[in-house]
């Protein structure tokens, strides 16, 4: 289903660059951040997690931008850097200009939102994390369900105490956990900021024997609750053609496309 969210929307604006809103993180959080008016680029807590996007370049730019963008990079110790070019990016033909400069397509998601309660299913418990050992439980079972190379797998874990402390004080992702029959099977993320349109989906992975049983949607929904009680009652996510069609069950309803590029000269 269309959206129809007027262009000016602060939500659709939020949905389609996440990054670029919001007070810059606070100083206890690992996640930096370098907001211009011409690009938005965010450093996450491992090496591995960089976020170039919100690009307002004129033609004759795309070459001292990219030049600066990896310059930071490398200066922060950081690698692979993902660009989001999203539907209001310039110029209009900025992949295939910022291809030219060596960036490879990698991905093409859906920007969805949701401003309607969710349902909640029965039999699933859906909840953040609560401690340190659910938080990585969490954790573990995102990167076996997204298959998350051993390099990077390790990056993350090795810092889980320090990001869980983040965590608790409102600097660093939400993260949650769902239980089907008292096990764990499904773990999700999100930024739940008040003062945001939205909060802002992150991953959500079910392990495969528990799909179709409503933990995705159990995740979702505590999520949605969580975005209500911050005083942002719709949710925002970037979504894959793998969870698009059960999101759009959901209720939630199409905002845009976003092409996503790898630049191989940060890896």
């Amino acid at each position: 289903m269309r959206s129809r969210l007027p262009t000016s929307s602060p939500l659709r604006a939020f949905a389609e660059d996440p990054p670029a809103f919001g007070e810059d993180f606070p100083r206890e959080s690992d996640w930096r951040r370098i907001l211009t008016d011409r690009y938005c680029l965010l450093f996450g807590p491992v090496p591995s997690s960089t976020q170039v996007c919100r690009l307002r370049l004129e033609p004759d730019e795309i070459a001292e931008t990219v030049a600066e963008i990896r310059a930071e990079i490398a200066a922060r110790g950081h690698r692979a850097a993902i660009w989001s070019v999203g539907f209001s990016a310039t110029p209009s033909d900025a992949v295939n200009r910022l291809v030219a400069f060596g960036l490879r397509p990698e991905d093409h998601v859906t920007v969805l939102v949701l401003t309607a309660e969710p349902p909640a299913p029965e039999g699933v418990e859906a909840l953040r994390v609560r401690d340190l050992d659910e938080f990585r439980l969490a954790v573990s079972i995102a990167h076996d369900v997204f298959e998350t190379p051993a390099d990077r797998r390790s990056e993350w874990e090795a810092g889980a105490a320090e990001r869980f402390a983040a965590e608790r004080s409102g600097a660093g992702l939400r993260r949650y956990i769902a239980y089907l029959d008292g096990r764990p099977v499904g773990a999700a993320s999100a930024v739940v900021e008040e003062g945001l349109p939205a909060a802002l989906l992150v991953g959500g992975a079910v392990q495969s024997h528990a799909r179709g049983r409503g933990v995705y949607r159990a995740l979702t929904r505590a999520r949605w609750d969580d975005a209500v009680a911050a005083g942002t009652p719709a949710l925002a996510v970037h979504a894959r053609a793998t969870s698009r069609p059960i999101l759009e069950r959901l209720g939630f309803t199409h905002v845009g496309e976003i092409e996503v590029l790898l630049d191989p000269a940060t890896c």
